[in-house]
């Protein structure tokens, strides 16, 4: 339990320690009568006012208005510092995997490393709930304390934005939802139905596992911090603090009659309009604690190999004018929507992150899929196009990110525009839109190569041998301006290369070399309670206390 004491907990007989986006016509999952009854048994027959009607099951003491942030969830910053940083990738990876040769206190990024930055920085435009759910439980679990970011904060509401190194911790916490240790935990999770997690969320607050709760709805993700669990009429009652709300407390109802969950005005419409977020298996996750713990491996660091499945990567810069997916193959294709998804493709997977509009959206597809294109749509035509990033890292080949206002088509539409991407067996072209320029990198061994493609012209990515890629530029009108060998050598200092047009009307290189930033020796974070005690709470007498706590919209 660690420093804290339990308000009121029940004693269960066993204690064990466990370790997509739906639309709205799901189908709910069976009930297992065993686990309902479970669940009840584990409850009590003791009133909770603070936590609204029904009967107590489970409250692990954390409060609102003490525990969780004074401030709200915000997206991306103007300060650079406070956003993903090269500093955050060296604290996740260690130096030697994320920079370059060279002085222990200065780094030069490899180059899929400086596109990360990229991808993770428009990402975070969605917001950084993971972060904030997640520090706020490693405070109530004593792992930090407030007085590390503010000299003198006593409880966690006492911090504000740009406290000392606090956007940086919650930016780094907020990242480790997407790297696999931490992934593949919460994917496990999603196996479960929402009574099977109720059950795990109980086992965990008795056991200070410190699980963040996930929620997912449309192509949209959040992340909310579970303190306590009540049973009322026909559901249970996951109560939560909601980084979008600070100062209220929030219900996840889950019904015992259909396993289904529901979500009370998770998010609010342009219009004002607030929308209810439910869903069933597959869209209610729990990730503990334990596996953010690392050591992380970078699994955009290195080149692929030719069994690897090719990895796509969308994320928008406006959440307002987001961008989604539509991908075509021989043999199926994935089409994304603000509220379905549609995944036809054998082997595929779309994974949402944490955010609006899905933060960022992961689309895997096997080393088998063949020839497929990939295009950006916009929600409306009354929305500006949208300004993304979209990456894409084949098998054996280099990493290629292309960027910008790329979204024109709009979703659902009959006709498909010209494709984005037109992905083949031997190479990977791009195409920008007639209307406006796209910004392209290709990141290869220590080579980044940079072009803005001017509306209409299209750059083709060729691997030519091991060590060696080729790319070609056409212009809008079909002018060839030649091809230009690339030279891969993942050991060298990471080179930028305009790729320009010379007099000639030929393919040139601009080469120079990347220029190192000063870093710190890579973060230690505690997984251990600390020996100092958190300022005292009060006792917790037979009955429960009385705590103002705000109602839920």
């Amino acid at each position: 339990m660690g420093q804290k004491r339990l308000f009121s907990i029940l004693i269960l007989t066993a204690l064990i320690i466990t370790g997509c986006t739906r639309t709205s016509d799901f189908s709910a999952p069976s009930i297992d009568p065993a686990v309902v009854e479970r669940i009840i048994a584990n409850c009590t027959n003791l009133n909770a006012p603070e936590l609204g009607e029904g009967k107590l099951c489970i409250d692990n003491g954390f409060r609102i208005s003490n525990d969780d942030f004074a401030f709200t969830n915000w997206g991306r910053s103007l300060q650079a510092d406070a956003n993903v940083t090269v500093q955050t990738l060296v604290d996740l990876f260690g130096r030697s995997t994320v920079c370059t040769t060279g002085p222990e206190n200065e780094c030069v990024l490899r180059p899929a490393t400086l596109q990360k930055l990229e991808e993770w920085n428009t990402a975070l435009s969605g917001g950084r709930c993971e972060g904030l759910a997640t520090l706020s439980t490693r405070f109530f679990m004593n792992l930090d304390h407030p007085s590390m970011f503010r000299t003198g904060a006593s409880e966690v509401a006492d911090l504000q934005r740009g406290d000392g190194s606090l956007d940086a911790a919650l930016v780094y916490w907020w990242a480790t939802q997407f790297l696999p240790e931490v992934a593949d935990r919460a994917a496990a999770s999603r196996q479960r139905t929402p009574l099977e997690l109720v059950d795990d969320v109980i086992v965990g607050l008795a056991n200070s596992t410190g699980h963040t709760v996930g929620m997912y709805f449309g192509t949209s993700g959040h992340a909310v911090t579970p303190f306590a669990v009540t049973h009322r009429d026909t559901h249970f009652v996951i109560h939560v603090y909601d980084n979008n709300f600070p100062g209220e407390r929030r219900e996840i109802l889950i019904d015992t009659q259909t396993n289904i969950w529901t979500y009370a005005n998770a998010t609010t419409r342009i219009d004002g309009k607030k929308i209810d977020w439910e869903g069933t298996t597959g869209t209610l996750e729990l990730t503990p604690m334990s596996a953010r713990k690392g050591p992380f491996r970078c699994s955009f660091c290195t080149t692929t190999s030719s069994t690897s499945p090719t990895v796509i990567t969308l994320a928008s810069r406006d959440t307002n004018a987001a961008g989604f997916l539509y991908i075509t193959s021989r043999n199926g294709k994935i089409e994304a929507t603000p509220t379905q998804l549609t995944n036809t493709i054998p082997g595929a997977t779309y994974v949402i992150g944490k955010g609006a509009t899905g933060g960022l959206a992961t689309v895997t597809l096997p080393a088998d899929v063949g020839d497929f294109d990939v295009e950006v749509r916009r929600v409306s035509p009354d929305v500006p196009a949208a300004d993304v990033v979209l990456g894409i890292q084949r098998p054996g080949d280099g990493l290629v990110q292309v960027s910008g206002d790329l979204a024109h088509t709009v979703v659902s539409a009959t006709r498909s525009s010209t494709s984005l991407l037109a992905v083949r067996s031997d190479n990977t072209t791009i195409r920008a839109p007639s209307q406006n320029v796209a910004r392209v990198s290709v990141a290869a061994g220590s080579a980044l190569s940079r072009r803005t493609l001017a509306a209409g012209e299209q750059m083709t990515v060729s691997r030519i041998a091991e060590n060696s890629i080729e790319v070609s530029l056409k212009g809008s009108r079909g002018e060839d301006f030649g091809r230009l060998p690339i030279a891969v050598n993942p050991d060298a200092r990471t080179r930028e290369i305009d790729l320009i047009v010379n007099q000639d009307g030929k393919l040139a290189p601009n080469n120079s070399l990347l220029a190192p930033v000063q870093i710190a020796p890579s973060a230690v974070f505690s997984f251990n309670p600390r020996a100092v005690p958190l300022p005292s709470r009060p006792i917790p007498s037979s009955t429960i206390p009385s705590i103002e706590v705000s109602e839920p919209d």
